[in-house]
C-alpha cells in the first residue's frame, strides 16, 4: 500500500528544532461524514448553507500536492492525518521516531463549519477523522507552508521538535501531555 509506504517509509526520523507542519485543515473528512449522517438533527440549530459548504469539503480530500514537494524542504518524517485525528496522527509520529515535541492546539488549522457541527453533535474536532492533510517534520517550516499554500493548501507551522521525549499540548495558558489514542470522535454517532 502506496499511503502507508509514505506514512511508515523505512527510515523516518525527527530531529530537535524541526517544525511539525500540518498541511491542511484538520476534520474535514469527519465534518463531511457527520453533516451527511446527522443533517436531520444539525438542520434543526445551523443554517442551511453551512452544512451544504461542510458537505462540499469531499473535493479537499481529492487532490494531494504533499508528495510532490515532499522533501524539498529538509522533511524527514510524514504521517498521514487519518482515524483519531491530529491528536492520533501526532502520537503516532513521535512514538514512531522516538522524539517529544510541543504543539500549539490553537495553530491547527480548522474550518468554522467543523467547529460548530462538532459543538452541535458534541465531537472534539481534533480527534476527528481527518483524510486530506498530513503531518510532515521540516527543517524549513516557513519554506513549506509557502509552496504548500501556492498549491492551495491551509498549511501551518503547528509546533516543534524537542530533545525530550515528552509530548505537549499547549493551548492558550494550558499545558497538558499528549495522551494515548483514543476512538475516532465520529464512533460516537453510530452508537
Amino acid at each position: 500500500m502506496e499511503k502507508k509506504r509514505i506514512g511508515m517509509n523505512a527510515g523516518p526520523r525527527m530531529k530537535p528544532g524541526q517544525d511539525i507542519v500540518i498541511t491542511n485543515y484538520i476534520a474535514l473528512e469527519g465534518t463531511v461524514r457527520a453533516a451527511e449522517m446527522e443533517q436531520p438533527l444539525l438542520s434543526r440549530t445551523l443554517p442551511w448553507d453551512l452544512l451544504e459548504t461542510a458537505k462540499s469539503f469531499f473535493e479537499y480530500l481529492k487532490d494531494s500536492p504533499e508528495a510532490a514537494v515532499a522533501g524539498r524542504h529538509g522533511e524527514t518524517a510524514m504521517q498521514e492525518v487519518r482515524e483519531g485525528g491530529i491528536l492520533t496522527a501526532l502520537w503516532q509520529m513521535a512514538e514512531r521516531c522516538k522524539v517529544g515535541m510541543t504543539v500549539h492546539l490553537r495553530k491547527i488549522p480548522l474550518r468554522q463549519e467543523t467547529i460548530e457541527i462538532c459543538e452541535v453533535l458534541d465531537l472534539n474536532p481534533y480527534g476527528l477523522l481527518s483524510g486530506g492533510c498530513m503531518l510532515m517534520a521540516a527543517d524549513h517550516g516557513n519554506d513549506l507552508v509557502c509552496e504548500l499554500e501556492a498549491a492551495g493548501r491551509v498549511p501551518a507551522i503547528i509546533g516543534k521538535v524537542t530533545d525530550s521525549n515528552d509530548r505537549i499540548i499547549l493551548n492558550g495558558g494550558n499545558c497538558r501531555y499528549l495522551n494515548r489514542p483514543e476512538p475516532d470522535e465520529i464512533e460516537k454517532l453510530y452508537k
